[in-house]
């Protein structure tokens, strides 16, 4: 009887088992605390994902698990940040943050990985064709740039990211964002730009190499910068009570004057690195003043000896 009482009770409890599958481990191999589930009560550490490593987990499942799973995902916020960017910052700073990124080890990733691309595809910012006629000094400011730039890819961001939350701030004011969470957005706003223009540039550089007379036609890939990051602005001012026109204006004027702030940041960068080669070599502005010297007209007497 004993024994049949056993065996008839094992299916009842077997039943109302929990969904998910019992942890591996008595206790968090993290903090030692007592597992009642998969997850850490007390540090929140994944008992089932508490493996030793091998090469074939590493490279098959923790990998892509930190950087395209789900929760706190690159993939998950980028995908948002495409497809429904202004609700995405406003659940995230109502606090619904856990399936993100953080916003600003999203931009640094990304630009990060932007920047490899583009180094691997090859950035020649003085096309073959017009080093001849250049001057030396343009050369080697174009070069430098793109060196600082290779080197501190985010250094550009920590310029304009404060001021471009200030105007949005000012701008976008009916959001009522404060400026800590304005940074954030643009955070986000950046690290989205920068994957857009990465993709809208690499295929033009690499016809560049072939169509030298492409190179002014670099300028248009700020066009898909401008138009994502007024639409998103756009999506922001959404639960505002205002005409849809205004928030129109609102959000294409917050990005007229932060491309503003963008190329007035990048003169006053190549200035200061003009200055800098000037003094170290004083002849360049020599080479520079006779490369840009009015030329004499093909019908002018030449100068008497």
């Amino acid at each position: 009887m004993h024994t049949t009482t056993t065996l008839s009770a094992a299916p009842n409890h077997t039943a109302v088992a929990p969904a998910e599958a019992p942890p591996h481990h008595a206790a968090c191999l993290n903090c030692g605390t007592a597992l009642a589930d998969r997850y850490c009560a007390h540090c929140g550490q994944d008992a089932h994902h508490a493996h030793r490593f091998t090469l074939r987990s590493l490279l098959f499942h923790d990998l892509p698990h930190s950087i395209w799973h789900v929760d706190k995902g690159v993939g998950y916020t980028l995908r948002q940040m495409l497809t429904r960017p202004g609700a995405t910052l406003h659940e995230y700073m109502a606090g619904r943050r856990a399936q993100h990124f953080r916003p600003i080890t999203y931009l640094l990733l990304i630009t990060a990985v932007s920047m490899l691309l583009l180094s691997a595809v090859g950035i020649n910012p003085v096309p073959a064709a017009q080093q001849a006629e250049m001057p030396r000094l343009i050369q080697l400011i174009m070069e430098r740039y793109m060196q600082l730039y290779a080197k501190y890819p985010t250094l550009i961001y920590l310029i304009i990211l404060p001021a471009n939350a200030a105007l949005a701030v000012w701008l976008l004011r009916p959001s009522k964002f404060n400026f800590a969470e304005m940074l954030l957005c643009q955070a986000f706003v950046s690290g989205t730009t920068t994957i857009i223009s990465t993709v809208f540039m690499i295929p033009l550089l690499l016809l560049i190499r072939y169509f030298p007379a492409l190179q002014p036609w670099m300028m248009l890939t700020m066009l898909p910068y401008m138009a994502y990051s007024a639409w998103v602005f756009r999506q922001l001012l959404e639960p505002a009570r205002m005409p849809a026109e205004d928030k129109w204006v609102r959000s294409i004027g917050t990005v007229v004057l932060q491309t503003v702030v963008l190329v007035v940041s990048l003169i006053l960068v190549q200035i200061a690195i003009m200055f800098s080669l000037i003094r170290q070599d004083p002849s360049l502005l020599e080479d520079f003043r006779q490369k840009t010297a009015p030329k004499p007209r093909s019908g002018q007497a030449a100068p008497v000896r």
